[in-house]
């Protein structure tokens, strides 16, 4: 099955050249774009995408912008989808700080690109978002809070040393899931990815250690 993409984007261009890069994922993917967080809200009701892209920023009868429309979209989608996978692309993404209670806790996949980032970095947002990924700015992750259940595969790991098909054994559910928790801890208390897995661990634990999210 064709994947689909929703892109929410009051600018044409830019809403057209999104769905050109994401179709570099999946050549074969329908891709829609809407103007604004209404219609987008709308949308969600009929289907549900494989990734949703949002700009945080939209024009406003006064002829100024604002964040509070792709806010409150957010603040939907987090609330009445909360497996959706999101990728936010925007020019401010710290906008996003008064999500970050929300953006912890969400179940689907996360990204937050910048725009005036380099273009293969929206493709590699939009890969890490369709992986059930986290991927935040380092000036976020103070703000994104570990859940109930990332707290217990961080004990599993760091007290009792288990791999990561042992822990998804410990508590039901698949390895892939368990992978993706440790991938968002690492992104959640700044670990390096590019660290070896045995070393990504070691440097993980010692963090979390350090602020005392557990105790050997």
């Amino acid at each position: 099955m064709a994947s689909r993409f929703l892109i929410v984007e009051d600018h044409p261009e830019v809403a057209k050249n999104n769905c050109e890069w994401l179709q570099k994922l999946a050549a074969d993917a329908f891709c829609e774009t809407v103007t604004d967080p209404v219609m987008a809200l709308k949308r969600l009701k009929d289907y549900q995408p494989d990734l949703v892209v949002v700009d945080l920023l939209y024009g406003q009868t006064s002829g100024e912008q604002s964040a509070e429309p792709g806010l409150n979209l957010l603040r939907q989608i987090f609330s009445n989808y909360p497996n959706l996978n999101i990728m936010v692309y925007s020019s401010e993404p710290l906008l996003l700080t008064p999500l970050g209670e929300l953006i912890g806790k969400h179940e689907g996949g996360f990204a937050a690109i910048n725009k005036m980032d380099r273009r293969t970095q929206f493709l590699e947002g939009a890969k890490s978002a369709l992986s059930g990924e986290l991927k935040i700015p380092r000036e976020l992750r103070s703000l994104i809070q570990l859940t109930d259940r990332e707290i217990e595969v961080l004990a599993l790991i760091c007290k009792e040393a288990l791999t990561d098909q042992a822990v998804a054994d410990r508590i039901y559910t698949s390895k892939k899931t368990v992978q993706n928790h440790v991938q968002r801890l690492k992104e959640k208390l700044g670990i390096a990815m590019e660290e070896t897995e045995t070393n990504g661990r070691i440097a993980l634990c010692i963090e979390a250690m350090r602020r005392k999210l557990v105790q050997l």
